[in-house]
């Protein structure tokens, strides 16, 4: 594992201890009853198949999953409202909101 892709998991779980425990990340853990979800993923992404592997565990345990995936964009496209991927993703985000309702 890259040591930045590392140094962000261990930044997330808090701990090394925590690194080891199932419900720290989103996937790898019995997932039945989650609620319907959303996965925008960049194009160009180190991280892009873990969420690909969460959407297929969710669709797994009968959960309702939108994953998409936007072309041409790399990695936390959505921190750069610039770009015209960002207004895409929020776009993405804002319908499928909008049908939750």
């Amino acid at each position: 594992m890259p040591a930045s892709i590392g140094s962000m998991n261990l930044d997330h779980a808090g701990s090394r201890a925590a690194l080891s425990d199932p419900s720290a990340f989103a996937g790898g853990h019995p997932l039945h009853g989650s609620p319907p979800a959303l996965l925008v993923d960049a194009d160009r992404d180190a991280l892009r198949a873990s969420s690909e592997r969460f959407a297929l565990e969710l669709l797994a345990a009968g959960v309702p999953v939108e994953h998409h995936v936007l072309p041409g964009t790399s990695h936390a496209f959505l921190n750069r409202p610039g770009e015209r991927a960002f207004s895409a993703g929020v776009r993405l985000i804002a319908d499928w909101l909008a049908r939750r309702r």
